[in-house]
Protein backbone atom coordinates (compact mmCIF):
# COMPACT_ATOMS: atom_id res chain seq x y z
CA UNK A 1 0.00 0.00 0.00
CA UNK A 2 1.59 3.64 -0.96
CA UNK A 3 0.60 6.38 2.13
CA UNK A 4 1.71 9.48 1.10
CA UNK A 5 3.07 11.78 3.81
CA UNK A 6 0.87 15.35 3.84
CA UNK A 7 0.60 18.40 5.51
CA UNK A 8 -1.85 20.79 5.85
CA UNK A 9 -1.55 24.54 7.23
CA UNK A 10 -4.25 26.75 8.29
CA UNK A 11 -2.99 30.41 9.77
CA UNK A 12 -5.71 32.28 12.01
CA UNK A 13 -6.28 35.41 13.44
CA UNK A 14 -7.37 36.57 17.07
CA UNK A 15 -7.57 39.46 18.58
CA UNK A 16 -6.83 39.87 22.33
CA UNK A 17 -9.19 41.97 24.54
CA UNK A 18 -7.10 42.51 27.67
CA UNK A 19 -3.31 43.37 28.80
CA UNK A 20 -3.02 39.28 29.84
CA UNK A 21 -5.54 36.78 28.70
CA UNK A 22 -6.21 33.52 28.23
CA UNK A 23 -8.34 32.25 24.90
CA UNK A 24 -9.34 28.90 23.92
CA UNK A 25 -8.65 27.89 21.07
CA UNK A 26 -9.09 24.03 20.54
CA UNK A 27 -11.40 24.26 18.43
CA UNK A 28 -9.78 26.04 15.77
CA UNK A 29 -7.01 23.14 15.84
CA UNK A 30 -9.73 20.26 15.77
CA UNK A 31 -11.12 21.80 12.93
CA UNK A 32 -7.80 21.93 11.08
CA UNK A 33 -7.32 18.16 12.00
CA UNK A 34 -10.65 17.27 10.45
CA UNK A 35 -9.79 19.73 7.01
CA UNK A 36 -6.93 18.04 7.02
CA UNK A 37 -8.19 14.61 6.48
CA UNK A 38 -4.78 13.29 8.20
CA UNK A 39 -5.36 10.08 10.38
CA UNK A 40 -2.40 9.49 11.94
CA UNK A 41 0.25 11.97 12.67
CA UNK A 42 0.66 15.35 14.71
CA UNK A 43 -0.37 18.88 14.88
CA UNK A 44 1.95 21.55 15.58
CA UNK A 45 0.16 24.66 16.98
CA UNK A 46 2.74 28.34 16.79
CA UNK A 47 2.30 32.00 17.91
CA UNK A 48 4.90 33.94 15.95
CA UNK A 49 5.02 36.83 18.48
CA UNK A 50 7.74 37.16 21.76
CA UNK A 51 5.00 38.56 23.77
CA UNK A 52 2.33 35.43 23.71
CA UNK A 53 2.18 31.96 24.37
CA UNK A 54 0.56 28.34 23.44
CA UNK A 55 -0.13 25.77 26.53
CA UNK A 56 -2.21 22.99 26.86
CA UNK A 57 -4.06 22.70 29.86
CA UNK A 58 -8.04 23.00 31.68
CA UNK A 59 -10.31 26.07 30.63
CA UNK A 60 -12.40 26.89 33.55
CA UNK A 61 -12.95 30.23 34.81
CA UNK A 62 -11.09 29.34 38.65
CA UNK A 63 -7.89 28.02 36.81
CA UNK A 64 -7.94 30.68 33.85
CA UNK A 65 -7.36 33.74 37.03
CA UNK A 66 -4.86 31.34 38.45
CA UNK A 67 -2.61 31.29 35.33
CA UNK A 68 -2.86 35.42 34.79
CA UNK A 69 -1.80 35.68 38.74
CA UNK A 70 1.02 33.17 38.22
CA UNK A 71 2.52 34.84 35.53
CA UNK A 72 2.07 38.53 36.79
CA UNK A 73 3.99 37.23 40.64
CA UNK A 74 6.68 35.30 38.82
CA UNK A 75 7.25 37.75 36.00
CA UNK A 76 6.23 41.20 37.18
CA UNK A 77 5.86 44.36 35.32
CA UNK A 78 8.19 46.48 36.16
CA UNK A 79 10.36 44.62 38.11
CA UNK A 80 13.43 46.49 37.20
CA UNK A 81 13.63 44.87 33.45
CA UNK A 82 16.51 46.32 30.98
CA UNK A 83 14.26 46.04 28.41
CA UNK A 84 11.94 47.95 29.79
CA UNK A 85 13.68 50.59 29.16
CA UNK A 86 12.58 50.36 25.58
CA UNK A 87 9.27 49.66 25.22
CA UNK A 88 7.90 48.48 28.93
CA UNK A 89 6.99 44.73 28.30
CA UNK A 90 9.82 42.56 29.21
CA UNK A 91 7.47 40.32 31.85
CA UNK A 92 5.66 39.33 28.61
CA UNK A 93 8.55 38.56 26.54
CA UNK A 94 9.94 36.66 29.46
CA UNK A 95 6.60 35.07 30.19
CA UNK A 96 6.64 33.71 26.62
CA UNK A 97 10.10 32.57 26.50
CA UNK A 98 9.53 30.31 29.79
CA UNK A 99 5.95 29.38 28.69
CA UNK A 100 6.63 28.70 24.99
CA UNK A 101 4.96 29.94 21.75
CA UNK A 102 4.53 26.23 20.12
CA UNK A 103 2.84 23.06 20.87
CA UNK A 104 2.61 19.68 19.25
CA UNK A 105 0.04 17.05 19.88
CA UNK A 106 -0.45 13.44 18.37
CA UNK A 107 -3.25 13.15 15.67
CA UNK A 108 -4.97 9.69 16.24
CA UNK A 109 -7.53 8.08 14.20
CA UNK A 110 -8.08 11.80 12.40
CA UNK A 111 -9.01 13.34 15.42
CA UNK A 112 -6.92 15.64 17.86
CA UNK A 113 -5.66 13.26 21.00
CA UNK A 114 -5.84 15.41 24.67
CA UNK A 115 -6.95 14.54 28.18
CA UNK A 116 -10.69 15.01 29.10
CA UNK A 117 -9.94 18.06 30.24
CA UNK A 118 -7.30 19.51 27.88
CA UNK A 119 -7.70 22.17 25.63
CA UNK A 120 -5.45 24.12 23.61
CA UNK A 121 -4.58 27.84 25.04
CA UNK A 122 -3.32 31.04 23.72
CA UNK A 123 -1.76 33.32 26.56
CA UNK A 124 -1.57 37.08 26.06
CA UNK A 125 0.59 38.96 28.25
CA UNK A 126 1.04 42.41 26.03
CA UNK A 127 -2.40 42.91 24.44
CA UNK A 128 -4.64 43.67 23.71
CA UNK A 129 -3.31 42.76 20.25
CA UNK A 130 -4.16 40.64 16.80
CA UNK A 131 -2.55 37.43 17.04
CA UNK A 132 -1.84 35.26 14.34
CA UNK A 133 -1.75 31.51 15.11
CA UNK A 134 0.08 29.17 12.64
CA UNK A 135 -1.23 25.27 12.75
CA UNK A 136 0.04 22.55 10.52
CA UNK A 137 -1.25 19.02 10.64
CA UNK A 138 1.73 16.72 9.70
CA UNK A 139 0.87 12.83 9.01
CA UNK A 140 -0.93 10.05 6.80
Amino acid sequence: MNVSYRVHSKTYSIETRSKFEVIRITELIENSVRESGIRSGYVLVFVPHATAAIAVNEYEPRIVEDYIAWVKKVFPAGAGWRHDEIDDNAHAHIASLVIGQSRVLPVLEGRLARGTWQEVLLLEFDGPRRRTVIVQVHGV
